[in-house]
């Protein structure tokens, strides 16, 4: 935290320098945010969406379990190599870079596709989160692109109204509570998955119970990912589930959306958290999503097309798997939302946040009555890869290859133009490029990120080059380098001084992290509890005729611990959100 002492001296500076030090560099975080960060943020609706689709898109089980390996280690690599080094560097948003380099129209045109893409995946959510309660209430299944059910819009508009008006609120208490629920979203998965193991075994072996890994993969070979799509045609490589895995996220990380978040990070390496999000949320998550769809599927005795993930959740979980689908699409449609919101307001600065969020939260309520939207969820973050990593890869040419080019950076800048030529030429470009590939179908739709980035990485600096960047300016360089040097300045002594020990002298704060860990570690002792339990019922699963009795007593017992665990967990939570006068949260530097 700044003292009153560092703000006289900021005074004291030349005007240029007086604002050299971005306000994130003073609220830098350890690992240990990070680590808990990506291990809520990565477990979301859109995995029920994505594990289920997998299984209907053909994919074979080892092409499965190696393509995601090797896509989510990508991605892990991309934020830990992209991402994180050049948000250190700055301590800076890419929102706030990109209008340094960019100037301020191409930001509003960067804005409109963040609108697009978040937008639509909030409406594909909150579709999610209809999909539950229309089962709970029995309303017919939505398998149109269409809404076939009146009382379905209305239930859809119903929820769409409660995630509009949390998100103007504000996304702090609703990030709390995905916070919240995120560990017991994985735990819903994997429990799913033990319970749904049992039924799939009985299908393949004639016996409910499997006894070795080995066993596994032969049920899983046979009934889950078979490497054939239900019209008997072959399914997805391997190395196009390792691009989807990888593109999934690389609007956020090679796109560097995520410099927003790690421009708090102690060092740069930190990117390496992102890997607890990957391979909690997107391998476990994923492959625990297909064995549900696959194990509702053969309890139900219908083929998994003509499921949605609210029947998935109920035939594997009960009325517990109907509450997380409902979580799981609220809070994410939320985060979605109020991303939206964000983007839309710089595009009506005269308006109040919360009136734009509202007004964007109409149009996404509209969009959430058609179940095509959330059908489209696979396709929809392919679509934002492809929109949003030009941008990402300019960034990067901007930052890194034009002054080892001999070229300036910032040269648009120093030109004081509105937009910046250059960027939006190789953006559409590139966003060509892509939509030839997707027309013609020369390559595989999962792989159009890629060469794409590559595009805009090299032909930006030759762009430039033309329309200014060749030029010099030695007192805007000047002033800038003496601004970045009073940055790196600032971050050496702050690692200098890392090493000393903080001591903790309040005996309250001391007795009340104390009482927080005592039920952190109960609640994380009833979803252990809870795995446990259906890890063993599907281990020692008895005959079929007796294996629904059993389901239907976890069903109950899940319904128990679910309540003992939100209880728990909320109050840790409450008893750890003392009042702090001494520290900002990052949600609240901009």
């Amino acid at each position: 935290m700044p003292t009153t002492a560092a703000s006289a001296r900021s005074k004291s500076r030349p005007r240029h320098l007086r604002n050299a030090i971005p306000r994130a560099a003073h609220y830098v975080k350890e690992w240990r945010y990070f680590a808990g960060l990506f291990g809520g943020e990565h477990i979301a609706a859109t995995e029920f969406v994505i594990g289920v689709t997998f299984v209907t898109m053909g994919v074979g089980t080892t092409e499965l379990l190696l393509g995601l390996l090797i896509g989510n280690l990508l991605a892990v690599a991309s934020w830990a190599l992209v991402t994180t080094p050049i948000a250190v560097e700055t301590r800076r948003s890419l929102f706030s870079y990109l209008e340094q380099i960019t100037g301020p129209y191409f930001s509003k045109l960067y804005n409109s596709a963040i609108l697009l893409f978040y937008g639509a995946l909030a409406a594909a959510m909150i579709t999610v989160s209809a999909y539950a309660v229309r089962h709970a209430l029995d309303l017919p299944v939505q398998l149109q692109p269409y809404p076939t059910s009146i009382a379905f819009i209305v239930v859809t508009l119903m929820l769409a109204a409660v995630v509009v008006i949390v998100a103007a609120r504000g996304f702090e208490a609703m990030a709390n509570f995905a916070t919240i629920c995120s560990p017991w979203m994985l735990t819903c998965f994997v429990c799913g998955a033990a319970i749904a193991l049992p039924s799939l075994a009985q299908h393949v072996t004639g016996s409910t119970g499997i006894d070795s890994f080995a066993g596994f993969i032969e049920v899983a070979k046979e009934t889950i990912w078979t490497g054939t799509t239900p019209e008997g045609k072959d399914g997805i490589s391997m190395w196009e589930v390792a691009a989807f895995a990888w593109a999934n996220g690389a609007m956020v990380h090679l796109g560097l959306i995520d410099m927003a978040t790690f421009r708090f990070a102690h060092r740069k390496w930190y990117g390496v958290f992102s890997g607890i999000g990957m391979f909690l949320g997107h391998y476990v998550g994923w492959i625990s999503a297909g064995l549900m769809g696959a194990g509702a599927a053969v309890v139900l005795g219908t083929a998994l097309m003509n499921l949605d993930s609210a029947d998935v959740a109920y035939a594997t979980l009960g009325y517990v798997g109907l509450l997380a689908v409902i979580c799981a699409g609220w809070t994410t449609a939320n985060a979605c939302l109020y991303r939206a919101g964000l983007a839309a307001s710089t595009l009506m600065p005269k308006m109040s946040r919360s009136k734009v969020t509202a007004i964007i939260g109409v149009v996404i309520a509209a969009a959430a009555c058609f179940p095509f939207v959330a059908q489209s969820v696979m396709p929809l973050t392919v679509y934002g890869a492809v929109l949003l990593c030009p941008v990402g890869a300019i960034t990067i040419a901007e930052h890194y290859l034009l002054p080892r080019l001999g070229l300036t950076r910032y040269w648009s800048r120093y030109l004081r133009q509105n937009i910046n030529m250059a960027a939006l030429i190789v953006w559409g470009v590139s966003l060509a490029f892509a939509v030839l590939m997707i027309l013609t179908q020369a390559m595989s739709f999962y792989y159009i990120f890629l060469p794409e980035y590559l595009i805009a990485l090299v032909l930006y600096p030759i762009v430039a080059s033309y329309m200014g960047a060749r030029d010099s300016w030695p007192v805007d360089e000047t002033r800038q380098a003496e601004r970045e040097q009073v940055l790196i300045e600032f971050e050496e002594k702050r690692l200098a001084e890392s090493g000393e020990e903080q001591v903790e002298s309040d005996p309250t704060k001391l007795h009340t992290a104390r009482l927080a860990k005592v039920l952190l570690v109960g609640a994380g002792a009833v979803l252990i509890f809870m795995i446990v339990y259906a890890v063993r019922l599907a281990w020692t699963a008895p005959d079929i005729t007796d294996l629904g009795t059993m389901k239907e007593d976890y069903f109950y017992t899940a319904i128990a611990l679910t309540f003992s665990y939100f209880v728990l967990a909320w109050v840790a939570m409450r008893v750890s959100d003392g009042p702090n006068e001494a520290e900002e949260s990052p949600a609240q530097v901009p």
